[in-house]
């Protein structure tokens, strides 16, 4: 016999919080995140009809590991808690500061699990958070604003997800987990994208044509930096432009979202014009996650000669 407990087949989940240590965060910032994430996730499960107590819980600083009994059906992870995480976070985010604001990452996998004196073991376990450190995945959800990630391995997607209508399949795209010493598919899902359309590539696959984000991406994106919203901000925010021809060409609208809409429209006509936009918004509003999801959105369209 061995000297060591046997392995249990688990359900494994590992939770992250996009963005956490970002220097725009005070400490009280983080308080408020890490106390919304633990409620989040209570929640969720909660509304889903997981037993919270039954799981292995661990908190792992900016975000988590759970740990879940086999008799907690795999599907239900993948065709009701999304959504019912997705609401919760729109709930949270809905009544806190942008600097408070959490947007997750979150990865599925299944595996043995032994337990150790001072915690779990398994390379399942390690496996799942290389999914979550995907850059893949985090690039995808910067690019479109996604408040939830959600990552599967290549085999809880084909046993599970590929198998459930419930769990909205087509959604996922397959993306490459390049992290350390892994090299492997995975399957990713984004939910509350404001930038639906945005393309996620397969790996491998050099014949696929990457689409940039739609015009009305990037209005978007621009109305949701403060300094850009407002005319008396935008007023400024054309007098920084070290390009006076570009600024000066804007066609003046009353109403807002029409100015804006000019504006981006006259970044675009010029070569560099989108890139003299970003530099001088980043000038009156440096290293928000809004400016940061611009900058975003406004490489997608130059990098495709968007005009």
């Amino acid at each position: 016999m061995h000297s060591y407990s046997a392995a249990l087949h688990r359900t494994i989940m590992a939770v992250d919080i996009a963005g956490y240590n970002n220097p725009s965060r005070t400490v009280a910032h983080l308080r408020v995140v890490h106390e919304g994430l633990w409620a989040l996730l209570r929640t969720t499960f909660a509304e889903t009809g997981i037993p919270w107590d039954v799981c292995f819980v661990e908190n792992t600083g900016d975000g988590a590991m759970i740990l879940l009994p086999p008799e907690i059906a795999k599907a239900d992870l993948v065709a009701q808690l999304p959504e019912r995480m997705l609401a919760e976070l729109r709930r949270y985010n809905a009544v806190h500061a942008a600097g408070a604001r959490i947007q997750l990452r979150l990865a599925l996998n299944a595996g043995e699990v032994h337990e150790g004196s001072h915690g779990s073991i398994s390379p399942a376990i390690s496996f799942t958070f290389r999914l979550l450190d995907a850059p893949a995945a985090k690039s995808a959800q910067k690019l479109t604003g996604a408040d939830l990630a959600l990552i599967t391995s290549e085999t809880f997607f084909q046993d599970v997800v590929k198998h459930d209508p419930a769990a909205d399949p087509g959604s996922y795209r397959p993306i490459a987990a390049e992290v350390k010493e892994t090299s492997a598919q995975a399957w990713l899902r984004l939910l509350g994208a404001p930038i639906a359309e945005a393309f996620v590539p397969a790996p491998s696959s050099p014949a696929a044509v990457v689409l940039p984000v739609p015009f009305t991406a990037l209005v978007e994106a621009l109305l949701a930096v403060e300094c850009v919203r407002s005319a008396e901000s935008r007023r400024v925010l054309l007098r920084a432009f070290s390009r006076r021809e570009i600024a000066d060409a804007v066609p003046h609208q009353a109403e807002d979202r029409l100015h804006v809409i000019e504006l981006a429209r006259t970044c675009e006509r010029y070569d560099g014009g989108l890139e003299e936009l970003l530099a001088a918004v980043r000038m009156l509003d440096p290293g928000s996650p809004q400016v940061e999801r611009l900058g975003s959105v406004i490489a997608s369209r130059s990098a495709l000669g968007v005009r």
